[in-house]
């Protein structure tokens, strides 16, 4: 692969809307290099200020708002493709068809650095798993949390080490820069494999294929952990080359960990430890069991010693946007689950709130996923609902139409709107839960700033 990129024209394929994220921190990567830097993104410039500020200050970089050129992917000795690019543009076939190289700013971080990586992928739980790891891991290495986080390796810079542990939460699309390097994390972990992103592929077997990156170019000695309760899942990891643990809500024969008698039990070579009780798991829902599970198999093999395994699950509340408590206003529980973009993510926080009086804020972007069996979850836990405009919310309702459920229901434009419904319909001890279910292109520039906007309104509160 290059490793020197001193004049090297190359052209970032869109510039993305996270302070840390792919398409800045592959730029200003770039720009240090000494590579000639073309940044070209089919949004407006206006989206930009603050990006353009921080690579304006280096002359190798220019800049295409607004559309992308043909020119520009032919004549490129390198193209970096930002996660949300589709690989199938037409503008990633130009390159292709001129022998032009198509990277990820993983592909760019493989390129330069020999640190290990534990890599996190699946459709639902990335982020906790991810976060957790990292918790456990760096008590006894030095350890960073980066991905799809928010954060890209290239962000980190010099701050990572050849000897450092990389701990990355992987989307399908960042896979794609581990794809076009022909290599897989030391240590990889999927938490499981729903369907998803069908805005973005073909079919759901294209995705499922995808996700197999994250072991496809695994030797013998390196580690696959998957979870074993999900149908698909265990039948796309019988294919790894590596040494597979599983981990399970129940007990089985072979390596992993597995919930047996109200305890988390890890078994290995024909021994077995007991890490901890369910009871000093404090992070709410059967999922995030799954989580805990996929997280201790990671542990034990880094070779974190169990107490402080244990101490980290007890200590754990869980990250920001996924079932995150904002606050409690007058009796009323507000929970911040914007990270949800599915509507099996959905079910689970509406299953974890199972019981009470809830008003949920759901909807969206359509990612051409099924919306019946949300319907059904929401006729079974009776929630009222606040929905964001958008064509996942238009299939919603249709599909609430077929059922009967005829609960009380508004479509708003703004998170301002929403949260003040909200609050007016809450009733003391119960609930208010943002968990769209959707993506949040439209009304919000991404699912982040869609949980930000409901915690700043919240917390206005009175």
């Amino acid at each position: 692969m290059i490793r020197d990129f001193k004049n090297k024209k190359v052209v970032i394929m869109g510039l993305g809307s996270y302070a840390q994220g792919s398409g800045l921190a592959a730029a200003l990567f770039f720009a240090k290099a000494g590579a000639k830097v073309l940044v070209t993104d089919s949004k407006p410039v206006s989206l930009f200020t603050s990006a353009i500020v921080k690579l304006k200050k280096y002359p190798t970089v220019r800049f295409v708002f607004g559309k992308h050129r043909e020119q520009d992917f032919a004549t490129a000795d390198l193209i970096i493709k930002n996660p949300d690019v589709p690989k199938s543009s037409p503008f990633l076939r130009v390159a292709k068809e001129n022998g032009v190289p198509v990277w990820g700013d993983w592909t760019v971080f493989l390129a330069v650095s020999d640190a290990m990586i534990i890599g996190v992928t699946g459709s639902k739980g990335k982020s906790t798993t991810a976060t957790l790891i990292h918790n456990m891991v760096q008590t006894i290495y030095r350890a960073h949390l980066c991905g799809n986080i928010g954060v890209s390796p290239l962000a980190l810079g010099e701050k990572i080490k050849d000897d450092d542990v990389v701990v990355a939460e992987l989307s399908s699309w960042g896979l794609y820069g581990f794809e076009a390097a022909h290599i897989s994390p030391h240590m990889a972990v999927i938490t499981n494999l729903f369907p998803e992103h069908l805005n973005k592929y073909k079919n759901i077997g294209e995705y499922y294929k995808d996700k197999e990156i994250i072991f496809r170019y695994q030797r013998g000695d390196d580690w696959c952990i998957a979870n074993r309760d999900n149908t698909e899942t265990k039948k796309r990891v019988m294919k790894a080359k590596s040494t597979v643990l599983w981990f399970s809500k129940k007990p089985f024969r072979g390596d992993g960990a597995y919930v047996q008698k109200g305890a988390i039990v890890f078994a290995h070579g024909g021994k077995k430890i007991r890490i901890c009780a369910m009871s000093d798991i404090h992070i709410p829902g059967t999922h995030n069991c799954e989580n805990v599970l996929a997280a201790v198999c990671v542990a034990m093999c880094m070779g974190v010693p169990p107490k402080t395994i244990k101490k980290a699950i007890s200590d754990f509340r869980g990250v920001p946007g996924r079932m995150e408590v904002v606050r409690t206003v007058k009796g009323v529980t507000y929970y911040n689950d914007t990270t949800a973009t599915m509507p099996d993510a959905t079910i689970a926080a509406l299953d974890v709130l199972s019981g009470k009086h809830v008003i949920l804020l759901a909807g969206g972007a359509d990612k051409k996923l099924d919306y019946r069996e949300l319907a059904r979850a929401i006729k079974r836990h009776a929630p009222k609902l606040v929905l964001f405009s958008g064509a996942a919310t238009e299939k919603l309702i249709q599909e609430l139409k077929k059922i009967k459920y005829t609960k009380e229901l508004s479509v708003v434009t703004s998170m301002k709107e929403a949260v003040h419904i909200a609050h007016s319909e809450a009733k003391k001890g119960g609930v208010v839960l943002l968990s769209p279910g959707a993506a949040s292109f439209g009304i919000f520039k991404n699912e982040f700033d869609r949980g930000d906007q409901f915690s700043a309104h919240v917390r206005k509160l009175s």
